[in-house]
């Protein structure tokens, strides 16, 4: 099979590949009557943004992409070179959600090729027994993406959205256990889209920047750069009079050398605006975010991190995958917090007994930020939390219990698989899933019956899981 490109919101099959091209173009389509124009001087700001369409047992999933990646123009001539700058991707944290990766300036011109290469891929997951195992791929694996129609580079500055579908890149036995990796160029869409109005609701596919923390190695007047967490990448944001700055950080001269939050769009030509930064840490601290496997106690005394994500003090790609014991032994209720992202929360009273996140109420399955002061230690070692995050995740279902509520709101049940690695860490299959008026649903219509994913905020309340939906999508 050739390469499938859509002009459309990204979804359902995507390999490891569409990454691995997603760094180099914003595509188009060319026509296959018409000859395709030479590769020309010009260039184009391209935003590249990923996620992942995950696998129930899947914990963690890492790669490399190796520099460069060579791109053959169409009607033959001198292939081009792109240059990737040191990265190490994550895919599993990013299920349901587009992230920006970085933004390039990449040749215009028409392209019929692309050699690719993806070092080092590991994965952590829950093996035949569900006890939590390590695979390590090959090191060197080199690909050969050919495209029918071929690719085209305009003029306009826009977004590049891949999702990937790391199901479809992993290698089953007959009874359907994780064997190792199985990469391929033949099962992945790659969308491209128009960057959103800046005065409306930007999405995740149409340049919104959610939850993207890091730490800020640089700010020149109003702008400040920003290394998120472990992929590399480097993101420069704008800043002007109405930025909201909270938690310690009161301007962007402040910034330097912290960890941040930043929430923010992507403007009309491709630059990045920050519309509020919250401080997290100094750079002598760190924040680590993963999924809690295990948890001891209620109140809550320590439990247990599998890393996806961090950045700080003692985080490095190696870090990821790890498992630590976080310290929360006396820790008070007003440290646990939940990053909300654009959830729509309207009409709901989070930290009620429907949605408490406290000591008493935080349950494996659930995926955390956790705030040090300290370093991070060798895997296996102990972190003493200065604040608990619960953070957005995704999950996949089948739906029941439908109710239609007023202004595009409902509420529902959604049963994951017994085998997902949700229900085995929880001991939970149906999570009671409310959709709100701003819930972003690309799914369409929903009805009992139907498989979806949901990305969004899972709360524990000591029996039952109440998740408030900010994205409803297809698996």
């Amino acid at each position: 099979m050739q390469p499938v490109l859509k002009n459309l919101f990204y979804r359902p099959s995507v390999a490891i590949a569409g990454v691995l091209l997603a760094a180099i173009f914003i595509a188009g389509c060319g026509s296959s009557s018409t000859p395709p124009p030479p590769v020309t001087a010009g260039t184009t700001s391209t935003q590249l943004r990923i996620g992942d369409a995950p696998a129930d047992k899947v914990l963690s999933f890492e790669l490399t992409i190796a520099s460069p990646i060579v791109a053959t123009p169409s009607g033959g001539g001198t292939p081009v070179n792109i240059t990737v700058a040191a990265n190490r991707l994550e895919l599993s944290h990013m299920a349901g959600k587009l992230e920006p990766l970085g933004i390039m300036n990449v040749p215009q011109g028409t392209y019929s090729s692309a050699q690719v290469t993806i070092t080092n891929p590991e994965m952590t997951y829950l093996n035949a027994s569900n006890a939590v195992a390590k695979l390590q791929g090959s090191p060197t694996q080199t690909i050969t993406l050919n495209f029918s129609p071929a690719l085209t580079i305009g003029a306009t500055p826009g977004l590049l959205n891949v999702d990937i579908n790391v199901a479809n890149s992993l290698a089953l036995d007959n009874a359907g256990n994780i064997t190792g990796f199985n990469f391929s160029g033949s099962s992945f869409t790659i969308a491209t889209k128009s960057i959103g109005s800046q005065t409306g609701q930007q999405e995740d596919d149409s340049g919104e920047i959610e939850n993207v923390a890091g730490l800020v190695t640089a700010v020149s007047g109003s702008n400040f750069t920003l290394k998120a967490g472990q992929s590399g990448a480097e993101l420069t944001f704008a800043t002007d009079s109405t930025t909201q700055f909270s938690d310690g950080i009161t301007n962007v001269a402040s910034m330097l050398n912290q960890i941040v939050k930043v929430e923010g769009i992507t403007r009309a030509d491709g630059t990045l605006f920050a519309k509020e930064v919250e401080g997290i840490e100094s750079e002598t601290g760190a924040e680590v975010e993963g999924l809690i496997t295990a948890v001891s106690g209620v109140p809550a005394t320590s439990f247990t991190l599998m890393a996806q994500d961090g950045i700080g003090s003692g985080v490095d790609g190696s870090k990821v995958g790890d498992t630590f014991t976080i310290d929360v032994n006396g820790l008070a209720d007003s440290k646990y917090t939940v990053d909300l992202g654009k959830c729509d929360t309207s009409n709901l009273a989070i930290g009620s007994a429907t949605f408490p996140f406290d000591s008493s109420h935080i349950s494996a399955g659930q995926r955390v930020e956790v705030e040090t002061t300290s370093a991070i230690p060798a895997a296996n070692g102990t972190i003493t939390a200065d604040k608990v995050k619960l953070q957005q995740r995704a999950l996949t279902g089948i739906v029941s219990n439908f109710v239609a509520g007023a202004g595009n709101a409902a509420t529902f049940d959604l049963t994951v698989p017994a085998d997902s690695h949700f229900a085995i860490l929880s001991g939970q299959t149906v999570v009671h899933v409310f959709q709100q008026p701003g819930t972003h649903n690309t799914f369409g219509t929903i009805s009992n019956g139907v498989t979806l994913r949901v990305r969004g905020i899972p709360f524990w309340t000591g029996t039952t899981f109440n998740m408030i939906a900010r994205r409803i999508t297809t698996p």
